[in-house]
């Protein structure tokens, strides 16, 4: 009898241990880090998990929880995405972007790995981002005018497919929001460039 309930609630732990490691995309945003996406409108910290919870999820605009994709919007100009790379070995890379805008949008990505409750910022061992130096040839091959839109740039993520672009909004006036500068394609380990025509 007591080998059977000490069974049990050996079970009932591991089953607590395994379920505690997020399995959507909306699982790992609502599992962040305390100091992201946890202050109010007017940058006051919100205080307790479920006031924190209740935050994050009205920021959520689009939640593709099948193909691994949020995008979220809030009380600032522009937007942040949060995507799941799968990797060779089953997990996932989490990655993470935000794109400010006024009009010129600029912005970052930032790419990390999960694992119980910790999590480990791997940008600079899967992506390298291009430099300043970089950026500028970019526009000069595309022959776009760095005097008349600056070189500011921000990160698409994929809703669909494993492509991260570099992109720009005040490179072209051709209606189009979002000017491919560049792509990243994920390789299941890495990010590599792609290089656009």
């Amino acid at each position: 009898m007591k080998k059977t309930i000490l069974a049990s609630v050996l079970l009932l732990l591991l089953g607590v241990a395994v379920s505690a490691q997020p399995r959507t995309v909306t699982d790992y945003y609502l599992a962040f880090p305390s100091d992201k996406y946890a202050t109010d409108n007017l940058g006051k910290p919100i205080k307790g998990k479920a006031a924190v919870a209740k935050h994050r999820r009205s920021l959520i605009k689009i939640e593709d929880v099948r193909n691994g994709y949020l995008r979220l919007e809030g009380a600032w100009e522009g937007w942040a995405e949060i995507a799941l790379f799968k990797k060779k070995d089953g997990t996932y890379l989490i990655a993470h972007s935000e794109t400010g805008c006024g009009p010129a949008c600029s912005g970052f990505v930032k790419f990390y790995t999960y694992s119980k409750g910790n999590w480990t910022d791997v940008t600079s061992a899967v992506f390298e981002e291009p430099t300043e130096t970089e950026i500028e040839k970019i526009f000069k091959a595309k022959k776009l005018d760095i005097e008349e839109s600056g070189t500011d740039v921000y990160y698409l993520l994929p809703r669909v497919g494993t492509t991260v672009k570099l992109a720009c909004n005040m490179c072209k006036d051709d209606g189009e929001p979002d000017f491919t500068l560049s792509s990243f394609e994920w390789t299941g380990e890495t990010f590599r460039r792609i290089e656009q025509e």
